[in-house]
């Protein structure tokens, strides 16, 4: 899996994952005031946002599990949310991590795709 941390001034901050297979995770991290958006990737599914976690891990090898996902909003702390998604290498797995922590005005767009098939979109 390959990791696109994109940051310029005409099209803002976003981050990108792709596997081998051709899946897609990207997520906008352009920020306004009064909000806090990002990632973290953890070894198990986490209710809360994991600030001290790396973020540049090895995912050679690993792949998306198109079937899992979880929204763990309803968990959250502040009227944003995180959500989560499952990639394996066969052996271990990990589990990245979306979220947006905002006082009800901003969100962010993110996209879950397997090549031009759109598996999941929304807001956090």
């Amino acid at each position: 899996m390959k990791v696109y941390n994109e940051n310029n001034s005409s099209w803002g901050s976003k981050i990108n994952f792709v596997d081998e297979n051709n899946v897609y995770l990207g997520y906008d991290l352009s920020q306004s005031c009064c909000e806090h958006a990002g990632w973290f990737i953890a070894d198990k599914p986490c209710q809360d946002v994991q600030e001290q976690a790396d973020q540049n891990p090895d995912l050679t090898g690993f792949v998306f599990d198109t079937i899992y996902f979880k929204d763990a909003s309803e968990d959250f702390h502040d009227q944003g949310g995180m959500v989560v998604f499952r990639i394996t290498n066969g052996t271990q797995e990990k589990f990245i991590h979306l979220y947006n922590c905002h006082n009800g005005y901003y969100s962010h767009g993110f996209e879950f795709k397997a090549g031009d098939s759109s598996i999941r979109y929304s807001n956090i």
